[in-house]
């Protein structure tokens, strides 16, 4: 027994999941990350994982291999802990995830020809003059993807 444990505790933290290893270390049984979905999508050269197969960033990525001569590789579906340690989560479709607990802002999403309250979760630069922006939807902890028509701050 460690020193400052109970034995209780002892037990609890050699507890095994139904795959023989510790609980919170099995990739199967482990809890998915808040915001990370269970299928994720990444392709054989790329560094990130995306929680969207249609993914802006993930178009991007893509786009710039092919611009630079590089194969382009298959969109992969897979299972979010086989690559979650070892890949970094999308900055665009992962952005709830890197958000963590920090501040999101409270904004006005037109949606279904009224405009709602919402939470402003991230935006992008699309062309001149124009943005897309990440809102959530508090309601239905729905992810919408916005014109900058649509959302509002005031």
């Amino acid at each position: 027994m460690r020193v400052g444990t109970t034995k209780r505790e002892e037990i609890m933290s050699n507890a095994r999941c139904l795959h023989d290893f510790l609980e919170g270390q099995c990739g199967v049984c482990k809890p998915i990350p808040l915001w990370i979905n269970k299928t994720v999508y990444t392709t054989k050269g790329g560094q990130v994982f995306h929680n969207w197969p249609d993914c802006a960033f993930l178009a991007e990525g893509q786009l710039s291999a092919q611009r630079r001569g590089q194969q382009i590789h298959p969109i992969l579906p897979i299972n979010w802990s086989e690559v979650f340690y070892s890949f970094g989560a999308c900055e665009w479709c992962c952005a709830l995830y890197h958000l963590r607990g920090k501040p999101v802002h409270n904004c006005y999403a037109y949606v279904n020809g009224k405009w709602e309250p919402a939470l402003h979760i991230k935006e992008r630069f699309t062309g001149y003059s124009k943005r897309e922006h990440q809102v959530l939807r508090p309601e239905t902890n729905e992810i919408l993807l916005l014109s900058h028509e649509k959302v509002s701050f005031t």
